[in-house]
């Protein structure tokens, strides 16, 4: 949108509304931007629909289908209205087809629909403000923006709201709506009420936060001071004192231990001379080591032979194996040397074992027979193999025997080792013992003290709680204080809300006063400025009217509206514009609609204000001075309104 300029017409008019169908045709209606435009047609010839494609454009973030009916969305593919925005002109777009729906184009400048309000508010030059999200500011936890769209539902009376001020609107937003159209919303949602409560909530929550941790803290911190024996401590500066106090000590007991422990060194020092502790021997400490050493070197020992022993197990075995298979080899000889050949090797021939031969020749090649080598010398290997099988069972049996004997010679060295270093314990032990419960009782007070000073930052973190709780109820003190100086010093400039109130409510009572005879009740209207109820007599407007008065009471609400820049002198939001969707409603009479039609229109040249209605009923000629704008296509069933 184009930056906001003085405006010599403030607020909003509609110049013109374009639909373009799917086929391509263009649907233009053109409005009087000052005065009454009446929208009139038979039912579904569109009328509520051109109202529904401006409130569209105008940043509606709901789906076509949700905004403008399903039938409609289907039938049109494009919304175009030109607009006079603070008398600036402008053209907005909203394109129905997918992948433009939550998109809005002002100007040319396309841009996300959620970003509509805040642009339209800026253009317009009205405040924007944020309102507590409940009736009642003090009680309420969240502050929500206040739309233009919040706004545009009191100027677009569409068909359903004509018994209500807006249609499916909180109570919050109405009167956060109303104080706003009558200029003291700023004033009203400073939200100094709101920043003041919230102030005063946490200042409680502080403190009852402070008061939990400063019981449960305190109970703390005495439970482990009495368990560790020491001063209760209640604040910072009481733990470091604690603290320094335990250092001290501690550190004088370890200069205590450390003179005790250079006597005990001195005393058992190995030059001193012998004599000056009675039955103490000296040499123990020598004997000692030459015990340590004799019983490695049997270890040493032991470990070689049982590795010899080992190795001699091993190669008398290998031989044993060897000479069973000397055994082995000599019985194949006897056993293949009986067997007869029944075939040639080279030939295969066959061969008759009874053939003639030579006595002791071969009966295949008549060659003579000798005694076999290979018996004689597997036998021989035989021999050798037993001659080595004994030597190494003498070698076995004599390193057993070592053995034996060096791990007799181990044995008496650790008994002579364990003897000694008895003897050793107990010579020290004799010369310690008149330190020995000194040097406990210090161990003892050392580790105490130790173990106080490690819980000591446990409570140094529970006080650090209360300190940090106790800095929370003073910072929610100070912002408590910050927002009552900001409540007192607020200025209030201009008409107060009870004057804003009287003025819209005497303009309201001014329509009504004509139609005291016809529709509406005896009662005056009057606007609470606490809490902007509508009163109707003595009792609040829904409470005091029936169905046809309602719709009366709205229509002059309409009409103040066009008032609100000449009563409030300017100084509020003015929109300019009217929206009403069939005021024919609940039974009243037509004659009486068009009566306030005139009024409407008459109102609407006087303030130069733009006012655009629908009606299904003719229009008399009496108002042929309303521009009126004929719906000559009336659809079927779903079709546009």
């Amino acid at each position: 949108m184009t930056e906001p300029t003085a405006p010599s017409r403030p607020g909003l008019q509609v110049n013109a509304v374009t639909l373009v169908h799917t086929s391509g045709e263009i649907d233009r209606y053109d409005f009087n931007t000052v005065g009454l435009n009446i929208i009139q047609g038979v039912r579904n010839s569109s009328k509520t629909t051109t109202l529904r494609a401006i409130d569209y454009c105008l940043g509606d973030p709901d789906s076509p289908a949700d905004a403008l009916k399903a039938a409609v969305a289907d039938e049109y593919v494009e919304i175009i209205t030109e607009l006079t925005v603070n008398g600036n002109p402008t053209e907005i777009r909203r394109n129905l087809q997918y992948g433009h729906r939550g998109k809005v184009t002002v100007n040319g400048n396309e841009f996300p629909v959620a970003e509509f309000s805040d642009r339209i508010l800026h253009v317009l030059g009205w405040p924007r403000i944020n309102v507590p999200k409940g009736i009642r500011a003090a009680t309420a936890t969240e502050l929500v923006p206040l739309s233009f769209r919040s706004v545009l539902r009191h100027i677009h009376r569409n068909e359903d709201s004509w018994i209500r001020f807006a249609d499916k609107e909180h109570e919050y937003l109405r009167r956060a709506v109303i104080s706003y159209l009558l200029g003291f919303a700023p004033t009203r949602y400073d939200n100094n009420d709101f920043a003041l409560a919230a102030a005063e909530r946490n200042l409680l929550q502080a403190q009852a936060a402070e008061r939990e941790v400063h019981d449960s803290t305190d109970r703390a911190v005495a439970a482990v001071c009495e368990n560790l024996q020491i001063p209760i401590a209640r604040t910072q500066h009481q733990i470091d004192s604690v603290r320094a106090d335990l250092r001290a000590e501690l550190d004088s007991v370890h200069e205590q231990r450390r003179r005790l422990t250079g006597e005990i060194e001195l005393l058992l020092a190995p030059g001193r001379p012998e004599g000056t502790t009675p039955g103490y021997d000296a040499t123990l400490s020598s004997q000692y080591e030459r015990a340590t050493q004799e019983l490695a070197q049997t270890a040493e020992r032991i470990a070689d032979l049982e590795q010899v022993l080992a190795a001699h197990v091993q190669s008398q075995n290998t031989v044993k194996a060897e000479i069973s298979r000397m055994d082995r080899l000599i019985a194949s000889v006897d056993v293949f040397g009986s067997l007869p050949v029944r075939l040639c090797p080279a030939c295969e021939q066959k061969i008759d074992i009874h053939r003639d031969h030579p006595e002791g020749t071969c009966y295949v090649c008549t060659q003579p027979v000798t005694d076999d080598q290979r018996r004689r010398r597997g036998e021989l290997e035989q021999r050798s193999l037993t001659a080595e099988d004994e030597d190494l069972e003498e070698a076995i049996t004599r390193t057993r025997r070592d053995l034996g004997q060096a791990r007799t010679d181990r044995q008496q060295a650790q008994d002579h080792h364990h003897e000694l270093a008895a003897r050793l314990n107990t010579e020290r032990a004799a010369r310690l013992a008149p330190f020995v419960t000194t040097l406990e009782e210090m161990a003892a007070r050392i580790a105490r003290l130790q173990q106080k000073l490690t819980a000591l930052p446990a409570v140094d973190e529970m006080i650090a709680r209360k300190a940090a709780a106790t800095e929370a109820t003073a910072a929610a003190a100070r912002r408590l204080e910050y927002h009552q100086r900001q409540a007192d010093d607020a200025p209030r400039p201009g008409k107060t809300p009870i004057d804003r109130c009287a003025l819209f409510a005497e303009r309201m009572n001014e329509f009504l006063d004509r139609h005291r005879a016809d529709v509406w009740v005896d009662g005056n209207v009057a606007i609470s400025a606490d809490d902007l109820t509508f009163y109707v007599g003595t009792r609040p407007w829904h409470q005091a009217l029936g169905a046809e008065a309602t719709v009366l009471f709205f229509l002059a609400y309409s009409r103040a509206l066009l008032f609100l820049a000449k009563d409030m002198d300017g100084d509020c939001p003015y929109p300019g514009l009217l929206m009403l969707d069939n005021p024919f409603q609940q039974g009243i009479a037509n004659e009486v609609v068009h009566a306030v039609l005139r009024d409407i229109a008459k109102a609407a040249e006087e303030t130069g204000a733009q006012v655009i209605s629908t009606q299904a009923v003719p229009v008399p000629g009496a108002m042929k001075t309303i521009n009126q704008i004929r719906m000559r296509t009336a659809y079927i069933g779903e079709s546009p309104r």
